[in-house]
């Protein structure tokens, strides 16, 4: 009997061992799909999937165009985890709901260019209509990333889309000049016409008397807005005040910009976005203007910080007088 009893033992631990190797060499892809057939089986039974591993929760079809793998469109999204906790978001009500609303966030609508998306976003939007929506599970493989082993608030997990196509954009540099136009027209009719390629400045006066000489800095002052009305950023403080978006910790000194007789020089030196940069170069001593320029002139296609990508974005400018002047 302890004979047996000790082949047993071996042979019960052989099996732990064997089982715990099994476990130690399943993939992480795997692990995921095991946990997101569980998760679907509990909490979506009625999802649809489909043969790429994405499941459909819920759709409701649209009847506008339908976009292409090169297309460019317009969406308003949710995206949250498998748990619950939001990825990202477009609604200012979500952004309120979870505490991290501010009066200087983007709460529109954003574009995507699908010409470099991921696998699963492109199947999910060219399989839809302009006015349609969708909610799905995308798998982390289909979203190009490298899977986790559990459910996770980060990279390597399954995420939730929630998508609703506003608009499939064929040209998106025509579409922000469009977007501009409408703009300048309800807001700055003072500036009749672009001056270079997606750039529109006007001045409101004009220093004839003081010019900016080579390597002279100008102190500048500056409000930043979207094209919905929004002010993102500004370096008054009181203006910062008026907009709701003042910070105690917030910088609001001027910004210095070095005129360089030398345009290309100037555009390099100044470490500002090209549109920025273009219109300071423009500008004297105690001089106001307005600039309006598409995102190839700004934040590009990946936007920074608060700035989305494909956002136009209008300053208000103004300089301060030349101090040695005055002295």
């Amino acid at each position: 009997m302890k004979t047996l009893f000790k082949i047993l033992l071996l042979a019960s631990a052989a099996a732990a061992a064997a089982s715990c190797a099994v476990e130690k060499e399943e993939s992480p892809e795997s692990v995921q799909e095991r946990i997101l057939k569980a998760f679907v089986k509990k909490y979506y039974p009625d999802a649809v999937r489909k043969p790429s591993g994405m499941y459909i929760i819920d759709s409701i079809p649209g009847t506008g165009r339908t976009p292409q793998d090169t297309s460019y469109v317009l969406v308003d999204y949710t995206i949250t985890y498998l748990n619950g906790t939001y990825n990202s978001y477009t609604s200012d009500s979500v952004a309120k709901q979870l505490g991290t609303f501010t009066y200087s966030g983007y709460y529109d609508p954003r574009v995507w260019s699908l010409r470099d998306n991921t696998p699963g976003v492109i199947e999910l939007l060219t399989g839809m209509r302009e006015g349609g929506s969708v909610k799905a599970i995308v798998p982390a493989t289909l979203l190009d990333e490298e899977s986790g082993t559990e459910i996770t608030e980060g990279d390597g997990s399954s995420k939730i889309y929630e998508i609703r196509l506003v608009e499939v954009i064929d040209n998106i540099n025509q579409y922000q000049f469009d977007q501009i136009e409408d703009f300048v027209a309800a807001r700055y009719p003072d500036i009749t016409d672009s001056t270079t390629y997606g750039f529109y400045f006007h001045k409101y006066n004009t220093n004839l008397l003081d010019t900016v000489k080579n390597n002279e800095s100008m102190q500048v002052r500056y409000i930043g807005r979207y094209l919905n009305g929004t002010v993102f950023d500004t370096n008054i403080e009181d203006s910062a005040k008026k907009y709701r978006i003042y910070s105690s910790g917030g910088s609001y000194t001027t910004l210095a910009y070095k005129f360089l007789d030398d345009s290309s020089k100037a555009m390099t030196e100044n470490k500002f976005v090209p549109g920025f940069n273009k219109a300071l170069y423009s500008m004297n001593y105690e001089e106001h203007a307005v600039t309006v320029f598409y995102s190839g002139l700004g934040y590009g296609d990946d936007g920074s910080g608060n700035v989305p990508g494909f956002v136009p974005l209008c300053f208000e400018l103004w300089i301060e007088a030349d101090e040695e002047e005055d002295e």
